[in-house]
C-alpha cells in the first residue's frame, strides 16, 4: 500500500491555516474566544504556523458538558485555536483516506450523509428479504490509540503529521473514567474523522475478504442484506471475531437484530421499508421538543428571527425526507 509523505508543508502553510480558521470560525457561532482570535488573526495564525513547523504545538485540555439526545453523552469542546488545527489536519488527511474508503461508507464524507445512506438501504432492501442491523458498544470510548495510529501509518509516512495526529489523539482526559490510551472525545472534527478511519478495516474485511455485496456503514451503524438468514448469522459471527481480534471492539448485542424487510429497518432515525420511509416516533417527539425550545428562545430574544426560521425550516426538511405529510400537518 502506497504511503503518502511531504504533507507538512501543506499542513503548516498560511493558506491552509487561514482556510481552517474560516471553517472553524463559521462553525463556532462567533463566540467571544473565536472573535478575539479573529481580532488578532494574522499574528495568531503566524504563531500557530510556527508552533506546527517546529513541533512545539500542544493541544489544550477540553471543556466538557453533557447532553441527553436521547441518551446521555459527554461532549468535548476544544479551545478555538485547537479547532483550527483540527480543521487544518483533517483537510490534508481527508483526501488521502477518501481514496481508501469503500463506496458504501456514508458518515462525515463529502457527497454522502444520512439521506444517501437511507436511500441506499432502500435499494438493497428491494433486492433482499432479510437484513442484519448492528452497531458498536460505546464506540468512541473504545477506540484504541495504538491501533488508530497503526492505521494512520499505513497511509501516512510524514513523521511531523503523524506526531501532530498522535498528540491530538492522546489528548484525552482519564478523569472522565476512560482508560488511558483508549477513547476519542465526542464533538471534535478530528474524532469523527478518526472514528471513520478506525472502522475502515472492518469495511474491507466484509467487502473484500468475505465478499459481502450488500453492506452499508454510517459511522458505527452497520447494515447487511441477504435472502438467507443463515448467511447473515454466519456474517455476524465473523464480524464479532474480526472486531474483537483486530480492533478491540464489541457489538451492542441488545440492538443487534436479524429481521425481514416487512418489519422495516430502524436506521438513522427512520424506519426504512423498500418503498416507504417513516420517521421513528421517538425521533419525532425529540424533534417537536427541539422545535418548542427554539420557539421559546425566539420569544425570549435569545435567538434572532433568521436563526429561528432557519432552524424550523431544517426540522421540517428532515421530517419531509420521510413519507410524513400527516406529521408535517400536525406541526403546522
Amino acid at each position: 500500500m502506497k504511503r503518502i509523505g511531504y504533507l507538512s508543508e501543506e499542513l503548516c502553510s498560511f493558506q491552509n491555516l487561514h482556510k481552517a480558521f474560516r471553517r472553524a470560525f463559521g462553525a463556532s457561532g462567533r463566540h467571544q474566544e473565536a472573535c478575539e482570535f479573529h481580532f488578532h488573526l494574522e499574528k495568531e495564525l503566524l504563531r500557530l504556523k510556527e508552533e506546527l513547523e517546529d513541533n512545539t504545538y500542544q493541544p489544550s485540555p477540553y471543556r466538557y458538558f453533557e447532553i441527553s439526545d436521547p441518551k446521555k453523552r459527554t461532549i468535548s469542546v476544544a479551545p478555538f485555536r485547537d479547532r483550527i488545527v483540527h480543521h487544518a489536519l483533517v483537510g490534508i488527511l481527508e483526501p488521502v483516506f477518501e481514496k481508501r474508503f469503500i463506496y458504501d461508507s456514508y458518515a462525515t464524507r463529502k457527497e454522502k450523509g444520512t439521506h444517501k445512506a437511507i436511500r441506499r438501504a432502500q435499494e438493497f432492501m428491494k433486492k433482499n428479504y432479510f437484513f442484519l442491523k448492528t452497531d458498536v458498544a460505546k464506540y468512541f470510548d473504545s477506540i484504541s490509540h495504538d491501533i488508530l495510529m497503526e492505521l494512520l501509518r499505513t497511509k501516512i509516512k510524514d513523521e511531523n503529521v503523524l506526531i501532530l495526529a498522535e498528540r491530538i489523539i492522546r489528548n484525552s482526559d482519564t478523569s472522565r473514567e476512560i482508560q488511558e490510551g483508549v477513547g476519542l472525545p465526542i464533538g471534535n472534527l478530528t474524532s469523527q474523522f478518526f472514528a471513520n478511519v478506525y472502522l475502515d478495516p472492518q469495511d474491507h474485511y466484509m467487502k473484500d475478504k468475505l465478499g459481502v455485496k450488500y453492506y452499508i456503514r454510517y459511522m458505527d451503524d452497520m447494515v447487511m442484506f441477504s435472502d438467507s438468514r443463515n448467511e447473515l448469522k454466519s456474517l455476524l459471527k465473523q464480524m464479532r471475531f474480526f472486531l474483537r481480534d483486530r480492533l478491540k471492539l464489541v457489538l451492542k448485542e441488545r440492538v443487534t437484530q436479524i429481521n425481514t424487510r416487512l418489519h422495516g429497518l430502524p436506521f438513522l432515525g427512520f424506519r426504512v421499508f423498500p418503498n416507504l420511509l417513516r420517521i421513528r416516533q421517538e425521533n419525532f417527539r425529540r424533534l417537536k421538543g427541539r422545535m418548542r425550545q427554539r420557539e421559546k428562545e425566539f420569544e425570549n430574544g435569545l435567538i434572532s428571527e433568521e436563526t429561528f426560521v432557519m432552524s424550523v425550516r431544517s426540522m421540517f426538511e428532515h421530517i419531509g425526507f420521510a413519507d410524513s405529510l400527516n406529521l408535517r400537518r400536525s406541526l403546522s
